[in-house]
Parts: structure tokens; C-alpha cells; sequence
């Protein structure tokens, strides 16, 4: 039987915990059912550096290794690439992943000892490109891939999107270690989680998201009873009970969302579950009953707090909108966390200013809100990627897939091989010095004590707000 390796690479620790792959584990079930032999290795979960990698993945004389990779781990991705050729040249060497597809090409110029591209969805392609692989058939007609044909890199149509997801097979948990990934559910219980993912894709544009162009914007979804099957599966077979629904957006259909939080009560599970949700996609029936089915904890993302800025990022979503959701989520019971990013393109230190100011007022809504700002990074094939490049803010020398550093991501402590969109009028660096300087800190410290007071309610508010002003006056002393 021809023996097939997944490699997910080394990688960064992730502060909010680590799960096992979904999409290494769809492809895998996929390959199994087409008769392969499959094995995963999961660098992270596994503490192994690029060197062991290697090791772990020749060790099981494999004929074709595939490697998994997005844009924060993609050196090391290539770094165990090269390790593979370097030891067993006659070993076929694939990458994919939401990294590699839309630089399919400059990979290929730039690691000599990557073979094959797998882009977009990787089920068909890669299954397709192996039985090519094993029948010593040319790969000219295998959709979906970028590969080299006599020196020359041939970038092949691209392949139809899978159009029912519930043909596909369940992902293959049994090639996971899942004893090792300690993750618990966000919302402080004890309780172990797992990732699940319903559907792919999202039908919104936002410039900045990565996904927008993996999927061209198409959404596709399992069925619910497919869906909740899955859940059920984990639940009953490997004891979880913490679910991270992995999807974009879980509420874009609102009656995908209703038939599959319906179907988790009628099977009367025990589970509960963090969501990815937009505050135009959800009102206050279709929370309570999210909660009713156990949803905890809801994350919406924001972005910003200018109406202009985000008409220019496409977000299509109004200030009302999110203030609204977040106090029907409050009164409801969830933990809440809204997401923002600075230096979008266009921004203004006004524009800040109005985030932050957002941000402030959202804080006191309750306890249990928590807002997280991040600066925007530049992904390959994003309209960010696309309006950098047409401002002249990239190096002039950048390449996706050749060792790149940029200084101001190591003062923020953060990765140092992704770029921030930084105009050329308002760097980064300024507006890291506006949001830390006395000025923009007094300011909201004055802003925040009316907002503050306005929550108040009862005893126990004003013992929160008394316990909140102690812990934020001693970080600032």
C-alpha cells in the first residue's frame, strides 16, 4: 500500500491554545478511503523542530509527504521541505495550505526541493495527483496543482469547489495524538475542547481576510444533522464536551444555525461551544437560542470604530450594529470578544481615536467583554496585499517565500515575517507611540469615569469597577 505523510510544521505557540488540524484531518480521511495509507505528524503538538521532523517523517519510509502551512509558520514549512529532499530525493514533495496557494508560483522559483503545489481545497486535487503520481501518469491534466514540467513551472487550471461537503468523509481523529492536545474552552471551566468546522468559506469580502481569496468567497455547508453527527461522534467516543466551532461566520443561514442548535437539544447533548459570528448576521432570538444549545462564548470582528474605515475594508457592518449585539450578548450570559485592528488602509490618527473610543465604551458593558486589538497584517492575496503593492510599501525585494525580518513586529512582539500595512504618511510606529503616549492614556483615563459609573447597577457593579480602577491605576504606577 503506498504510504502518504501529513506534515503540519513547526510553530509559534498560540496563546489561546492548539487544536488538531481540520483540514489535515479531512484530507487524511479522504486519502484513507481511496485506499492510502496515512499517517499525521503534528510538529507542535509534538515539540519537535524542523531537524526532527524530518527524522519522524522519513523514519516512516514514506512515497509522498504533504505539508500543511499558512503564512506565520511558512519558513518552517519549506525548512523541513528541504530537509526531506535534501536526505531522500526520490521522495514527492507537496505543499498547500491557505500560504501556498496564491503564491503557488514564487514557492516554486524560489525552494527548488518543493515538487508540487496543491492549491485551494485540497480533497479531489491531492487524491487526484496521487493516483496520477502512482500510474506514473503526467500530471498536465490534475486541476488545482502548480507543479514543474522540464524545468518550466506549469500553474494548471484551477479545480471546481467540492459542491456537497457531506460527501466528504468525517475528519480522520483516530491519526491524531489527542491525548496531547490540552486545549480547554474558552470561558473559565475546566472543560477539554476541540475544533469542528461546519462549513467553508464566507460570502463577505473584508480586504484584509485571508480566506476571501482561498475560497473566492464561496460558502458551502454541511448539512446539520451531518454537522451535529460529528459533534455527537466526539462527544460520545472521546469524551469532549468543549466544542470551538471553527467556521468564518457560523450564523451567515440564519436556518443552518436554528436546525443545528435544534439539533443539539433534541439529542439533548451536554456540550458547550465558543462561535465565530458578524453582528449583521445574528438579533436576539437566534442568541438565545445559541446559548439555549450551549454557545458560551461569541467573538465578533469589529475592526474598527470609523464608519468610514470600515465602508473602505468592506466590513459592511454599522457602529450601531455592534453596540447593540454586544448588549443583547451581555444580558444574555456570554463572554464576548470583539476584535479590532489598527493601521487599516486610509486610517487617520482621527480614525483611532474613534477606535479606541469604541473600544472604551464596550469595555464597560459587563465584565465578561473583552476587547482585543492587533495591528493589520498584510496576507498573501488580499486587496491589502494588492493596494500595498500598488502604494510602493513593500520592499522592493520582498517575496512571500525568502527570509524576510521587519524590526517593528519584534517591538510589539509579534511574528517578524508577516508585514504590517503601514501607509506611508502614518507608520506604525506612530500610531504605537499615539496609543502609548500620556496624552491618548489621560485622555481615555477621563473618558472612561462617566462610562464607567453609567454601568453601575448594584453592589457588587460598584465592588467590580472599585477592583478594576485599583488594578489599572497600579499598572500604570
Amino acid at each position: 500500500m503506498s504510504k502518504v505523510i501529513l506534515v503540519i510544521p513547526p510553530q509559534e505557540k498560540f496563546s489561546k491554545g492548539y487544536l488538531p488540524s481540520i483540514g489535515v484531518g479531512c484530507l487524511a480521511a479522504s486519502l484513507e478511503r481511496a485506499g492510502y495509507d496515512v499517517k499525521i505528524i503534528d510538529s507542535h503538538i509534538d515539540n519537535l523542530n524542523e531537524e526532527e521532523t524530518v527524522e519522524r517523517a522519513l523514519r516512516e519510509k514514506p512515497d509522498v509527504i504533504g505539508i500543511t502551512a499558512n503564512s506565520h509558520n511558512r519558513f518552517h514549512a519549506i525548512g523541513v521541505a528541504r530537509g526531506i529532499k535534501n536526505k531522500e530525493k526520490g521522495i514527492l514533495v507537496c505543499v498547500g495550505g491557505c500560504h501556498f496557494s496564491p503564491t503557488a508560483v514564487s514557492v516554486l522559483e524560489s525552494v527548488a526541493e518543493i515538487d508540487v503545489v496543491v492549491r485551494g481545497e485540497g480533497e479531489e486535487t491531492f487524491l487526484d495527483l496521487l493516483n496520477h503520481y502512482f500510474r506514473q501518469k503526467p500530471f498536465d491534466d490534475v486541476l488545482g496543482i502548480t507543479f514543474r514540467k522540464n524545468q518550466e513551472i506549469i500553474n494548471n487550471p484551477s479545480r471546481p469547489f467540492i459542491k456537497n461537503l457531506d460527501d466528504l468523509p468525517m475528519p480522520a481523529w483516530h491519526l491524531f495524538q489527542l491525548d496531547k492536545y490540552e486545549t480547554k474552552l474558552e470561558g473559565g471551566e475546566d472543560i477539554k475542547a476541540i475544533g469542528v468546522k461546519n462549513s467553508r468559506g464566507c460570502p463577505y469580502n473584508c480586504s484584509f481576510c485571508v480566506n476571501s481569496d482561498f475560497w473566492k468567497r464561496l460558502f458551502r455547508y454541511h448539512s446539520p444533522k451531518r454537522f451535529i453527527d460529528e459533534v455527537e461522534f466526539l462527544y460520545k467516543n472521546y469524551g469532549y464536551r468543549g466544542f470551538d466551532f471553527w467556521d468564518d461566520t457560523i450564523t451567515i443561514v440564519r436556518d443552518y444555525i436554528k436546525e443545528s442548535c435544534e439539533e443539539i437539544l433534541r439529542r439533548k447533548l451536554d456540550i458547550v461551544w465558543y462561535a465565530r459570528a458578524r453582528v449583521n448576521t445574528v438579533d436576539r432570538e437566534i442568541l438565545t437560542l445559541m446559548k439555549k444549545a450551549g454557545c458560551r462564548v461569541i467573538s465578533f470582528g469589529v475592526e474598527s470604530g470609523s464608519p468610514r474605515i470600515l465602508k473602505n475594508i468592506q466590513k459592511d457592518i454599522t457602529i450601531e450594529q455592534v453596540k447593540e449585539v454586544t448588549r443583547i450578548c451581555v444580558d444574555l450570559g456570554y463572554i464576548v470578544k470583539l476584535f479590532f485592528m489598527y493601521s487599516h488602509p486610509g486610517e487617520t490618527i482621527k480614525d483611532i481615536q474613534m477606535t479606541r473610543d469604541l473600544m472604551l465604551e464596550l469595555k464597560f458593558y459587563g465584565p465578561n467583554v473583552h476587547v482585543l486589538p492587533a495591528f493589520t497584517f498584510i496576507y498573501p492575496g488580499t486587496e491589502t496585499e494588492t493596494i500595498a503593492k500598488k502604494e510602493g510599501l513593500l520592499p522592493q525585494d520582498f517575496n512571500w517565500n525568502r527570509p524576510v525580518e521587519f524590526l517593528f513586529n519584534k517591538k510589539i512582539k509579534v511574528n517578524p515575517t508577516i508585514p504590517i500595512y503601514e501607509q506611508k504618511n502614518l507608520k506604525a510606529e506612530e500610531i504605537y507611540s499615539y496609543l502609548n503616549s500620556k496624552k491618548t492614556q489621560l485622555r481615555e483615563l477621563v473618558k472612561s469615569i462617566p462610562l464607567a459609573f453609567r454601568g453601575v447597577r448594584s453592589f457588587q457593579d460598584l465592588k467590580y469597577l472599585i477592583k478594576r480602577g485599583i488594578k489599572y491605576l497600579k499598572r500604570k504606577l
